[in-house]
Parts: C-alpha cells; structure tokens; sequence
C-alpha cells in the first residue's frame, strides 16, 4: 500500500497515459526519485471507445471506468487524474463512486487558458467528436465567459478524427498534419488559443505546444500541472511540521 499516491485511470489509450506520466515526472520539482510523487496507475486498454459511445455506436465505458475507480479506491490513493477528456464524459458518476477526490481534466486545462492570457476571449478546442458533442469544454468554458469554437463536420470526419486514429495506430507524423490543418482553421475562425481537448492530440503537436506555449494548451500538461499543485498544497504543512 503506498501512502498519499496518486492513482491514474489510464489506459484511454495507452500512448496518452504514458505522455501523462512522462510530462508529470519532467514538472516535478525533485531531485531524486523519492521526491516524486506515489502512484499506482490502472490501465485498462480494453475499456470501450468513449466516442464510438456517445455516437450511439458501442457500448458504455462507465461499468469499466467504474472498476478502475473501485481499484484506486481501494488502493487508497489520495487523489485521482483520469488522462482522457472523453472519459470525462462521465466524470459526475466516477466522482460519486469515489471516495478520494477526481481531478477535472476540462476545469484544469480552462483554467490554463486563464493564466496564459486573462484578455483571450475566443477559444478553440480540438478534441473527439464524443467531447464535442457531449459539450463539456464548451460548458466549463462559456461558464468563465469565453466563446467556443469547435471543428466543424467536415473538420472533425476529415482531419480530427482520422489525425486520432492515426495516433492510435502509431502513425504520429500522419496525426501531425491533420491535426496543424484543424487547427490553423481554428485560429483563422477568431481563436486566441486553443485547446488540446484530447489526451492522444498532444502527442502529434508537441513542436506546436512548445512554440505557442501561451496560445496552445495541452490538457495532458494542464492535468499533471493539476497534480502537482494538490499534492503541493497537502504536502506543505507535512515539510513545514518537518522543518520545524
């Protein structure tokens, strides 16, 4: 049993976990391991495709976005970060069946729009057409008084979603230039930033992320940075009481 761990829902799919892993060990402030933060991950690859059932096209993930819940639960962990916006989809009921807190992946990565620049007001989200759908960026983000602009139809059949299944099948530098496309037209629509609402997105885009760092938001990052800043929080008074 690892005490105050993080537990990952991952397996949404695994590339994206892994991506998670990799940008929350690089944002840790450590300079050995023991500094880095516990954690168990639970990566389940067989969960059902979010998108294919928002779209009335597969079975529900929930049973098994459940059981992955009920595992970190039990394992105790003190927090957790599901590295998939789809899976969000269903965060309300994974939220209620969970006894240790949810980080929010949309709350995380609408909240960096913020601290990039305060005077943005359009925003652009790039994600599956599942999230587009079920409308969950453009809730969280018309709430903080930003307009929402999304791919349209054509984007999301042309570009978005086969750049996702390019991903899926290794194929990234295919991903890269459906996804740079979908999002020059977003910026050409009136978006001052966009959003990676989809964790397997990153992994494509990462010359883009690290050129526009303050008008591209990675929801992979904003997540880990989520991380980061609870654990800094919990941590404080346990360094203070060691100090003292």
């Amino acid at each position: 049993m690892l005490a105050n761990a993080l537990g990952v829902l991952g397996g949404m799919g695994p590339l994206a976990a892994a991506d998670f892993l990799a940008k929350l060990a690089a944002a840790t402030e450590a300079s050995c391991d023991q500094e880095h933060i516990p954690l168990i991950l639970y990566g389940d690859c067989t969960t059902p495709d979010r998108t294919a059932s928002i779209l009335g096209h597969g079975p529900s993930p929930l049973p098994q976005l459940l059981a992955g819940i009920e595992f970190l639960n039990a394992a105790r962990c003190a927090v957790i970060a599901i590295p998939c916006n789809s899976a969000h989809c269903w965060y309300d009921d994974m939220a209620r069946a969970s006894r240790a807190p949810v980080l929010h992946i949309v709350e995380a990565s609408a909240q960096k729009v913020r601290r990039n620049n305060a005077a943005t007001r359009r925003v652009g989200v790039l994600s599956t057409e599942g999230t587009h759908r079920m409308g969950i960026y453009r809730v969280s983000l018309e709430r903080m008084g930003f307009a929402v602009i999304a791919p349209t139809a054509e984007d999301f059949r042309d570009l978005v979603s086969p750049g996702i299944a390019d991903i899926k099948g290794n194929r990234i530098a295919a991903a890269q230039d459906k996804f740079d496309v979908a999002a020059d037209r977003l910026l050409a629509r009136g978006a001052e930033q966009i959003i990676l609402g989809c964790t397997e997105i990153p992994l494509a885009m990462q010359p883009r992320c690290a050129t526009n760092p303050h008008s591209v938001v990675d929801s992979t990052l904003a997540l880990a940075e989520a991380v980061l800043a609870h654990f800094g929080a919990s941590k404080a008074p346990a360094r203070a009481a060691a100090e003292s």
